[in-house]
């Protein structure tokens, strides 16, 4: 019951496009507040905004699919076009390129940790949904895994 009342906020509220929609202010006030326009700079700089668009791009693709990324993994359909024909995970490669171009702007060691403890929890997370969707879909998922990257 509760699995389902918290999809009902998410749909209701639209807060499925929170946390992307604040890791990407996050983004650009990183950009505007702490780039010092060095060689770390610009190269967190290109991670950032790939990790973004990674994100967002498999965020439009995946539509109803999406689940806040919380609880265990839910499935309607195997999503296998758009960026999801090259790449697996492409919403957690995204997120972890984020974070690390971050990183590369804004390098303290305090940010630097929360990130990496942030980072760890994506590949977690795709370790968790790996399982499932083996379990779920077998060898459709498998054949899927063999022709993508991630």
């Amino acid at each position: 019951m509760e699995r389902k009342k918290a999809d009902f906020l998410i749909k209701r509220y639209q807060l499925e496009h929170i946390v992307p929609l604040i890791l990407t202010i996050f983004s650009v006030y990183f950009w505007f507040n702490q780039f010092q326009q060095n060689l770390f700079d610009f190269i967190g700089l290109a991670i950032n905004i790939l990790g973004l668009v990674f994100w967002w791009s498999a965020k439009l693709t995946l539509a109803e699919n999406w689940n806040a990324g919380y609880g265990k993994p839910q499935i309607k359909k195997l999503v296998v076009h758009g960026i999801y024909s090259k790449i697996c995970h492409p919403m957690y490669f995204g997120i972890n390129l984020t974070l690390i171009g971050l990183v590369f702007i804004y390098p303290m060691v305090w940010f630097g940790i929360i990130n990496l403890l942030i980072v760890a929890y994506f590949f977690r997370r795709m370790y968790v949904e790996d399982k499932y969707l083996m379990k779920t879909l077998g060898k459709e998922y498998q054949d899927y895994k063999k022709k993508t990257w991630l």
